[in-house]
Order: structure tokens, then sequence, then C-alpha cells
């Protein structure tokens, strides 16, 4: 399976908030490629500039560290959606080889916290 992980210094974030995109192929546990947030430089719809990026690499599953409800909805239509709080990249891996990642089945961030990276 070809994931997206939004991340934070090295840890699964928000796709409006994370500093970069590593796309994992899980199939192989191999990174194939890492690239900076397109929402860093999103005017406005921060997560889904993120998730566009996403899509136009083919991805099948996002595994984040939250979610907003707008990117949620537009994420849940183009893809599965994993919980990877807490989480490493490494961790992430092994863990939806395994299946025993959290599905999401609703958003999970209701609002900006202010705290931004």
């Amino acid at each position: 399976m070809i994931i997206a992980v939004p991340v934070t210094d090295n840890m699964p974030s928000g796709p409006g908030e994370a500093m970069e995109i590593v796309i994992i192929d899980t199939d192989s546990s191999q990174e194939r490629e890492r690239y900076e947030n397109p929402a860093l430089t999103a005017v406005s719809g921060r997560g889904i500039a993120m998730l566009r990026s996403a899509m136009e690499r083919n991805v099948e599953a996002l595994v984040v560290g939250g979610i907003g409800q707008h990117a949620f909805e537009v994420a849940r239509r183009n893809m599965k959606i994993y919980d990877g709080k807490g989480l490493t990249l490494d961790e992430l891996s092994e863990k939806i080889k395994n299946g025993e990642l959290k599905e999401l089945t609703s958003f999970n961030h209701s609002h900006h916290s202010g705290e931004h990276h």
C-alpha cells in the first residue's frame, strides 16, 4: 500500500500543519519520496493543498496525527485515513502492514490551537 504521512520531527501531524510529507510503500517498507508540505505556502485550504499533492502521487491511505473536518471529508472520498498519533514513521509502516492501525471514521481535530510549526 502507498501511504502519505504529513510529518513534523518524524512524527505524524495534521495535513495543514506538517513540515513535510513522506510517501511510504508499506509492501517494501521503503520511503518513496519526501517533500515540503505544500500547505506551508497555501493561502487558504492548507490541508486540502497537502491532500491534493498526495492524490497526485496515487496514495491509497493517509496517516495523520490529527485531521480537521474539511480535510477529512475530502480525504475520505479518495483514500483510507489512519490515526498515527504518537507513532514514529518506522512504527507506522509496520503497524499498517500488520493491520494494527486504527482507521479514522470521523475528524479528530476541531479547530486550530495556534500551535503551528
